[in-house]
């Protein structure tokens, strides 16, 4: 894994301000973390538009494949 820079940090708790501190997969508001939704290593911004939160439970699914963010 890519080490996350202080600009990512930032993004990520702006991005989780910005949600309310709520999983925008199922609600919850315990234990939120913000995600990115391209990845770093994968060229994500270090910008709240490519963040996303998720309570920890979910993001943990989000980086085993259980469950996509993307819908076409």
């Amino acid at each position: 894994m890519t080490k996350r820079t202080a600009a990512h940090i930032k993004a990520q708790r702006a991005g989780r301000e910005r949600d309310l501190n709520t999983c925008q997969k199922c609600g919850s508001r315990k234990q939120v973390e913000g995600h990115h939704i391209i990845d770093l290593q994968f060229t994500g911004a270090a910008i709240v538009d490519n963040i996303i939160s998720l309570c920890h439970i979910c993001h943990t699914e989000v980086h085993k494949g259980e469950i996509s963010l993307y819908k076409f």
